[in-house]
């Protein structure tokens, strides 16, 4: 069963990037110029095309679903789930402290201060989610 779960969520991956090039492609033929217009006009493609991809799986295979949220509750794989996010926002954090440093190095003023307020934001986010959780429990 968890080898299905795992079919479906790389299919589930493949549909929303499938999406999001077919939203993007569209944007293209469509003859706008802006990109930032066509990252979000793609971005809207990924999110319905995944709302609909969702739905369709929950219709075709509703014990696949319930499966899903038991083994979303398994300790062991809370557990790993956890411990990959933790070293994941530790990478995030040096990669960006070393942007950063090199930025400041380099003289360039403005993308080190972008760079200080995502470090500032991210960590901020953190924070609260901590105090969330602690709260919670």
């Amino acid at each position: 069963m968890e080898d299905k779960i795992r079919k479906q969520k790389i299919k589930a991956f493949i549909m929303g990037a499938v999406a999001y090039l077919l939203g993007t492609i569209l944007y293209d033929a469509l003859g706008y110029k802006k990109s930032y217009s066509r990252e979000i006009f793609g971005f809207i493609f990924l999110v319905i095309g995944r709302s609909l991809y969702d739905l369709y799986q929950y219709k075709k295979y509703p014990k696949l679903k319930e499966k899903e949220k038991q083994l979303e509750k398994d300790e062991r794989l809370v557990f790993i789930r956890d411990r990959a996010a933790y070293i994941t926002n530790n990478i995030v954090f040096a990669a960006l402290i070393i942007i950063w440093l090199a930025s400041i190095v380099k003289g360039n003023g403005e993308l080190s201060d972008y760079v200080s307020c995502f470090i500032a934001f991210i960590f901020v986010v953190l924070e609260l989610v901590k105090y969330y959780l602690r709260k919670r429990i």
